[in-house]
């Protein structure tokens, strides 16, 4: 074992060089040694994982080498079942590092279709994958560069203007199909096995940590279904049923749970998604209850009473709940209805203002009563 663990460490600082800096002075050699380290632990860890008690020794000893660094894979955790996933780990590391010099990159597309077991479709999934993301690069080196040459720009008064040099959402779309496309790559034929669920599992999670992560996967949840059809029309079960649409959908879905990050995307956003999708409607509705019944009354203005939450977290105002459920009644027609329908079945008739619940506060503040009104959904 201790052979196998130093080894690993050889490997671990590989792996290190092809998602950083380090992979920019690599050569064909270099490619090839890196891809039959990979091999070599795919094989090991193939005959380590039916003894379990070696093979829990083994992964506590490569989580504690790798523990000496910090964040030596970013989010990625150094383990045995990582090396289980070795060429995957590698073929991703590389596609995504723009420091591999060009000449490289074709080889390791072809390594990468080599990979998936599908060759001819994987590579060109895998070509158009690497055509993006480096379009994605290309884009926002530029827009730094002209942040520095005209930052004027970035700051006009001219309605539209600012928008049109602000890359934030071309950026967050780019990323979506970028996701999209790597989900379908691992999801299609022969290439939706286990492992590579897992595989997207970890990168989903990878994603979500950072910025603007959250907003990248629900973009994606919507680009999907509009690449392929009007959304105006509201949920579908053959939406749902969709490979893609579904694993993506599940995943999400499960982090509603423990992961109220989500819900601080904006708002329109989280109606886009709740528009298409009923499941999540009803958990995006089900987090917004919950953040009601937990506001308290904190105070007396000229207005009427102040609302706080229980924790005192600015993030959840009376404001900012007001602003999710104004949201939802400006969305689309099934959407404010439900939403409506939901309010109103919340509360109990109070018998004098000061008694009123936060949902009859907000059904009767006047932003909802006006847009009730003009979009007769009474």
């Amino acid at each position: 074992m201790d052979e196998l663990v130093q080894k690993a460490h050889i490997f671990l600082d590989i792996l290190i060089a092809a998602k950083g800096g380090g992979a920019s002075s690599w050569t064909l050699e270099d490619l090839d040694r890196a891809y039959g380290w990979a091999g070599f632990f795919e094989q090991a860890y193939a005959r380590i994982r039916s003894k379990p008690e070696i093979a829990e020794r083994l992964d506590r000893r490569l989580k504690v080498q790798a523990s000496t660094e910090a964040a030596p894979l970013g989010h990625q955790q150094f383990s045995l079942q990582l090396l289980g996933d070795a060429k995957l780990f590698l073929d991703q590391s590389l596609l995504q590092n723009s420091s591999l010099p060009p000449a490289l990159y074709s080889v390791v597309l072809h390594k990468c279709g080599q990979t998936l077991g599908r060759q001819g479709q994987g590579i060109k999934d895998t070509v158009a994958f690497s055509q993006l993301q480096s379009a994605v690069q290309l884009v926002g080196h530029m827009r730094e560069l002209l942040h520095i040459a005209h930052p004027d720009m970035f700051h006009s008064e001219e309605p539209g203007l600012t928008d049109c040099y602000q890359g934030k959402d071309v950026e967050l779309k780019a990323n979506a199909l970028l996701l999209l496309q790597y989900i379908e790559l691992h999801l299609t034929g022969d290439a939706a096995t286990q492992r590579t669920k897992e595989a997207i599992v970890r990168k989903l999670h990878e994603i979500v940590l950072q910025q603007y992560g959250w907003e990248t996967v629900l973009s994606a949840l919507v680009l999907k279904v509009a690449q392929c059809e009007d959304t105006s029309a509201g949920p579908s079960e053959e939406r749902e049923s969709n490979p893609v649409c579904r694993f993506l959908l599940q995943w999400v879905l499960q982090q509603t749970q423990h992961s109220r990050r989500m819900f601080e995307v904006k708002s329109s956003l989280l109606l886009q998604v709740a528009t298409v999708y009923f499941s999540f409607f009803k958990a995006y509705l089900t987090h917004l209850v919950a953040w009601g019944n937990e506001m308290v009354v904190s105070g007396q203005a000229h207005h009427g009473r102040m609302w706080r939450h229980r924790t005192g977290e600015d993030q959840y105002s009376f404001d900012e709940l007001l602003s999710h459920m104004l949201s939802l009644l400006e969305g689309a027609p099934h959407v404010a209805t439900a939403t409506l329908k939901s309010i109103q079945s919340l509360p109990a008739p109070a018998t004098s203002p000061a008694k009123r619940t936060i949902w009859e506060e907000i059904l009767q503040t006047h932003q909802v009563i006006s847009t009730v009104q003009r979009r007769n959904l009474l």
